[in-house]
């Protein structure tokens, strides 16, 4: 996952509807509504081949066996070993079907409501100390919403590399942070939560 690849990706979301597709109802019909619901949930963010939907469908039905055998082993009480057993198992599930652009699609739209929440706290903040214009309160809150997004998609993804993670996610907020002052013409400083004027706002800069 190099930069350019994760900002390509992000905007090309962006454009798009959160929510991908409906389920392959023919691909799916011998599986069992319990296991078309939980496969929806996955192929809501994600286009899926019907192949891909298939193949999820027969991985979710071993995860309910598998919840079962967790549920009757202990008394109808699903355990945090029973539940990390399952996270992993549906983890492996979506490394094993997803290509990585569309594990990073579903990512995107797993967190997207949280990062959503987080650009709009952070330009509400923003816009009450300093009284905002609309446009600039909407770069920060656009560009706040990249970095929060895709940091949790670059997190989950590189969860096993940390430190390369971090250093992609510095990389993303220079970035995005680089666009409120190419855009709005200011700065923005996420630790301290303070603006520096860089010049005054002129909509005619804008590139369209």
């Amino acid at each position: 996952m190099n930069l350019k690849k994760i900002i390509s990706a992000g905007l090309l979301v962006m454009a798009m509807p959160v929510f991908a597709q409906t389920l392959d109802t023919k691909a799916l019909a011998k599986f069992s509504p319990a296991t078309q619901r939980a496969a929806f949930e996955v192929c809501k963010n994600v286009k899926l081949s019907a192949d891909q939907q298939i193949a999820l469908a027969k991985a979710i039905d071993k995860e309910n066996d598998l919840f079962i055998k967790c549920i009757n082993d202990n008394e109808g009480v699903l355990t945090p070993k029973g539940k990390n057993q399952l996270n992993r198992m549906r983890e492996k599930t979506l490394n094993d079907i997803l290509d990585q652009e569309q594990l990073a699609q579903y990512y995107r739209g797993v967190y997207d409501a949280e990062a959503d929440a987080e650009g709009n706290a952070v330009a509400n903040t923003l816009q009450k100390k300093y009284n905002l214009t609309d446009q600039n309160w909407k770069f920060i809150r656009v560009a706040f919403y990249k970095i929060a997004l895709d940091s949790r998609v670059i997190r989950k993804m590189m969860a096993d590399q940390p430190k390369k993670a971090n250093k992609k996610i510095d990389e993303l907020k220079k970035y995005y942070l680089k666009t409120i002052e190419e855009k709005g013409g200011l700065s923005v400083d996420p630790e301290t939560m303070t603006i520096t004027w860089l010049r005054d706002f002129d909509p005619d800069k804008l590139h369209r």
